[in-house]
């Protein structure tokens, strides 16, 4: 990519083993990176990376191999995708996304980095008075205990940095889509139940969701190494809202599928957030970032 040189660099993804990390990993050593993965499982078979099965939680390991390591450039994707507006929740939450973060710059504090990248995630935006599309300064109430985990490990970040006079740039990541991803997701189960012609249930659909393809999101990730990224919280989005009724009529109709969408058979979640789409002029105009990609090619 134009500007950026990974060559030789010591590139560090925490999440290594998960569906964005193991895309992102592919990505980078496509630009010739260096790179180490950390992931709490071991199932990584990539012998083009240096794997390590760690447990953020555990700090005297992490510390260890990161004083082993000494690496250059840290993107920290790993977290608990737990989004239940259950608030008993909160406590794991908090221990794995905000102490795992905390424990991982502390022991970074040694290591003179280029940068932390941080994930975060478009849910923490939240509260009824919150208005798309969704800028990075706006004031917000997150709208669950992973969003709260996911802005509390933010401020950690932001804090830990000025203390410590280190570069960061947190990605607010709004929702995407790949060929491969897990049926967990909304689009891979509607699209698994297209091909098969059978019914799927579905909210009413009236929510909107900013959608981007899987390769915008590595494009932009990969841009986030530049050093005009640094000190900077972006909206990585594509800028258009769908809702998710759209959404999934027009991939029935691009299917040609016999399956009935039963609208309005599921509940909408507790403090839904009903228009989550982004604005990505800061990027766009930072980085010089733009999406290419319509989530409804190459599925």
């Amino acid at each position: 990519m134009d500007g950026i040189n990974l060559k030789g660099k010591k590139v560090l993804v925490t999440g290594g083993n998960g569906y964005l990390g193991g895309k992102f990993i592919k990505k980078l050593l496509s630009l010739n990176a260096d790179v180490y993965s950390f992931d709490i499982y071991n199932n990584c078979s990539n012998s083009d990376v240096s794997n390590y099965q760690i447990d953020l939680k555990n700090m005297e390991e992490l510390s260890n191999t990161i004083k082993e390591i000494q690496p250059s450039i840290i993107y920290h994707l790993a977290a608990s995708l737990n989004r239940t507006r259950d608030f008993n929740e909160a406590n794991n939450l908090i221990e794995t996304n905000l102490t795992g973060t905390i424990n991982l710059l502390n022991s970074l504090e040694d290591v003179k980095y280029d940068n932390f990248i941080f994930v975060s995630t478009s849910e923490v935006y939240g509260g009824a008075n919150l208005k798309a599309p969704l800028k990075e300064d706006d004031s917000f109430i997150p709208a669950s205990p992973y969003s709260l985990s996911k802005y509390c490990a933010e401020m950690s970040l932001k804090t830990y940095s000025e203390i410590n006079s280190k570069p960061y740039t947190i990605l607010r990541l709004f929702n995407f889509f790949g060929n491969d991803m897990s049926k967990s997701f909304f689009i891979p189960q509607l699209l698994d139940k297209l091909k098969k012609n059978e019914d799927f249930n579905m909210t009413k659909g009236g929510q909107k969701r900013d959608f981007l393809h899987i390769k915008d999101v590595l494009d932009a990730m990969a841009l986030a190494c530049s050093p005009k990224a640094k000190y900077n919280t972006f909206n990585l989005c594509s800028g258009e809202g769908k809702s998710i009724k759209k959404i999934a009529l027009e991939f029935k109709k691009q299917l040609n599928s016999d399956s009935n969408i039963n609208f309005g058979a599921i509940p909408y979640r507790k403090n839904e957030v009903w228009d989550m789409t982004g604005d990505n002029s800061k990027i766009k105009l930072i980085l010089g970032w733009q999406p290419k990609f319509s989530i409804f090619e190459q599925y």
